[in-house]
């Protein structure tokens, strides 16, 4: 195109694709060329954080988390060009280091569901950060609960 100095525009959003992070879907320039994600859908992401349950010091989900996760994936494939970095986290009861492997083994079971979904290996990916993060104090339960938790964190790379 022109207005592009001879670069294509795949997917006329009025992105050249050589500046394009999501080429093939029409996107706001403000974001790269790449869809907005909704305010429902971060909102929904959000919720993930408190709603995902795992079985007592274990990794197995809860099946109420089930349907949160259902959702995720639902919100993942409606953003392809988006990748999710899964993180896990624990409250700080109990050894660290035993604490690392199971926000660990947390976060990679919530992987393997949403790959059971059919989303793609390449888009997701998971990491630990055992008791390190805290977003609440550790002194009380309420605390402890929020720091046991599963953030999802959708990014374009």
């Amino acid at each position: 195109l022109a207005q592009f100095n001879g670069c294509p525009d795949s997917d006329n959003d009025g992105v050249a694709d050589p500046n394009d992070k999501c080429p093939t879907t029409a996107g706001a320039a403000e974001n790269f060329g790449c869809p907005v994600i909704k305010q429902e859908e971060r909102d929904a992401l959000a919720l993930a954080t408190r709603a995902i349950r795992f079985e007592t010091g274990k990794a197995t989900l809860k099946s109420s988390s089930y349907v949160v996760l259902d959702k995720i994936a639902t919100i993942l494939q409606r953003y392809p060009d988006y990748r999710v970095s899964i993180a896990g986290h624990t409250d700080s009861v109990g050894d660290s280091g035993k604490n690392f492997i199971l926000s660990e083994e947390r976060a990679k079971s919530c992987f393997n569901y949403l790959l059971s979904k059919g989303l793609n290996t390449d888009k997701i990916s998971f990491i630990g950060y055992g008791e390190d993060q805290p977003i609440s104090s550790n002194s009380t339960k309420e605390g402890r609960r929020l720091n046991r938790r599963v953030e999802f964190n959708m990014y374009l790379e």
